[in-house]
């Protein structure tokens, strides 16, 4: 069983209008709602592929309800704590004359520490020998950064393999304790490496750190030029199909699912790197905050371009520059 965890989900709402005239009344044309959240986007992708998964985490007042039906109603399978406040909202405002889109995040409710304590418990009772545990996205106002930290030491103690994906001092506690895999796009991994990287071989150098500090699996997802990977079974650079884009929310996170799904079945590495590519290359397709359907992840995936990488790949020049 893969168990996703979310300590700040959300309900993304996208609002779809002709323009967005700042400062006046704008009359929405169309209106699309959705559970949202790293870890909840995960489950999605993993259920539309046709697998199960648990999700698990916080959620509060009407909106947290709302999270925990839409899952259901997806057949998601859930373990949420309910806590004080309200689960955030969060609006992403698309416009069809020239496809700006503007997003609007609420921070989430404050949070007392002490659901960490029955986090802690629940995870205990639901963490098997060797399954996977996804621990992502950004952690709600009261909860020390730490906390994936501590999770991840939870886990790999309960002998499960354990996936972040989060951003500033959550990712960087968190890939201290050596996750099996962590997944960071370009900004976050410049924000936990301390500097900016211009060329892929900046990004390669850096991902081959983390792997040598001790996390077995490192994704470094950079857009639509792909995503380098250094693993235990080598290294590869995987660039999705060329589509037309519509909106890249929860690409990175439907890449995040083909990954530990097929390292769930026990799948080569690179196996899980073509669908997770494939997978944010169809979320691309799919507007707001909707995600991948399986038939375009079926229809993409044997498009994906995947090339070995090795340290003699960048030896002699600087590599493709990210400017």
């Amino acid at each position: 069983m893969i168990i996703t965890l979310t300590l700040n989900p959300a309900m993304d709402k996208t609002v779809f209008l002709d323009e967005l005239v700042v400062g006046e009344t704008n009359r929405a044309k169309d209106s699309l709602s959705d559970p949202g959240g790293k870890g909840i986007n995960v489950s999605r992708v993993i259920r539309e592929l046709g697998q199960e998964s648990l999700a698990m985490g916080f959620v509060s007042g009407s909106v947290g309800r709302f999270v925990e039906h839409a899952l259901n109603e997806r057949g998601i399978f859930d373990d949420f704590i309910h806590t004080p406040g309200q689960t955030r909202t969060n609006v992403e405002i698309v416009e069809r004359k020239g496809g700006r889109t503007t997003n609007i995040n609420e921070a989430g409710p404050e949070t007392d520490p002490k659901f960490v304590k029955e986090l802690r418990s629940r995870l205990r009772a639901r963490i098997a020998f060797d399954s996977w545990l996804v621990v992502a996205g950004s952690v709600p106002p009261g909860i020390d950064p730490g906390v994936y930290a501590e999770i991840v030491d939870l886990a790999k103690r309960l002998g499960a393999n354990t996936v972040l994906d989060a951003d500033g001092r959550p990712l960087a506690l968190g890939a201290a304790a050596e996750p099996t895999l962590v997944k960071p796009n370009l900004r976050e991994l410049e924000t936990l490496v301390g500097h900016p990287m211009a060329y892929e071989a900046d990004v390669y150098a850096a991902a081959r750190h983390l792997h040598e500090r001790g996390i077995e699996h490192v994704v470094v997802s950079m857009g639509n030029r792909g995503s380098l990977a250094v693993s235990k079974q080598g290294s590869w650079k995987a660039v999705p199909p060329e589509v037309k884009v519509v909106s890249t929310t929860g690409a990175g996170d439907s890449l995040v699912a083909g990954l530990v799904l097929s390292l769930d079945q026990d799948k080569p590495f690179v196996e899980g790197l073509r669908l997770g590519t494939a997978a944010g290359a169809a979320t691309a397709l799919a507007p707001g905050t909707q995600l991948c359907r399986r038939e375009d992840i079926e229809r993409l995936a044997p498009l994906v371009q995947i090339t070995p990488l090795s340290d003699e790949t960048y030896a002699t020049y600087s590599g493709v520059s990210l400017g």
